[in-house]
Formats: C-alpha cells, sequence, structure tokens
C-alpha cells in the first residue's frame, strides 16, 4: 500500500508539475500553430496528424491539473488564485518568485492555447463547412469525411 505524501513532498509535486505543464504547453502551442497553418491551407493529412500528436499532451495536462486540484486540498489550500498566492507565501524566500513566475507563465500558456484552440475551432468548422458546400451531394452525413481528409 503506497505511503502519503507529507506536505512537502506534496508541495514539491506541485512545483515538478507546474514545470512539466510548462514544457507541455509550450508543444501543445507549438502544434496548435501548424495546426492554424493547415487549416489555412487544406492540409488535411498533416492536421490529423497533429490532432494526433495533440492528444496525448492533452490527456496528461489534464492528469496533472487534477492531480493539483487533488494536492491543493491535501494542503488545505483553496482551489483558486488565492490558494496559490497562499502556496507561494509558505515556501522558502529562494523558491517563492521563481515558482510565482512560473504559475504566471503557466497561466499565461494557457490562456494563449485557449485563444489558439477557440481560433483553431472556427477554422475547423469553416473547412467542415467548405467540405460540406463542395462535396454536399456526395455526403451521407454532414460531418463524416474521414475520405476526404487523405492525400
Amino acid at each position: 500500500m503506497p505511503q502519503a505524501l507529507n506536505k512537502q513532498q506534496i508541495i514539491i509535486n506541485l512545483i515538478k508539475d507546474i514545470q512539466h505543464d510548462i514544457a507541455d504547453y509550450h508543444q501543445l502551442h507549438a502544434l496548435m500553430l501548424r495546426q492554424h497553418q493547415c487549416y489555412l491551407t487544406f492540409n488535411g493529412n498533416v492536421l490529423a496528424q497533429l490532432t494526433a500528436q495533440q492528444q496525448p499532451l492533452l490527456e496528461t495536462l489534464k492528469l496533472r491539473s487534477q492531480q493539483r486540484y487533488q494536492s491543493m486540498q491535501s494542503l488545505g489550500l483553496p482551489i483558486s488564485a488565492q490558494g496559490i498566492d497562499k502556496l507561494h507565501n509558505v515556501l522558502p524566500a529562494q523558491l517563492q518568485k521563481q515558482v510565482q513566475q512560473q504559475w504566471s507563465q503557466l497561466e499565461s500558456l494557457i490562456k494563449q492555447c485557449h485563444a489558439l484552440n477557440q481560433r483553431n475551432g472556427v477554422l475547423s468548422a469553416n473547412f467542415t463547412e467548405l467540405l460540406c458546400q463542395l462535396y454536399e451531394p456526395e455526403a451521407k452525413s454532414r460531418y463524416a469525411f474521414p475520405h476526404l481528409m487523405q492525400g
């Protein structure tokens, strides 16, 4: 049976997870920028590859987010900006600024990826609508065009 983590171990894991999330969000951001270009150039083959590359990243990010939520609860901290502020305040002085900067960077990356996702969602809808207009007579379903996404 696994031993329960003490508060110090939970905080260390939280900090490591933030660092890992930053790296993964940078990777996701780059994939989403490439995805945007593929929508603009109607490159369905690469779109499919990019989506396949994004899935495991998104699953990992979701898992870490859930773990962060549970860690904050275990520490008795609110799941909010105030909770993060309280966490920063209990850290040694040399770590406070670093973790605060990393948290701000993570928040910024999440917002950027969210905006890219929104923009790509609009392009995806437009892409699908264009395909519907071009292939309506052949379409059995308005959203089922896997054969059109092949090279």
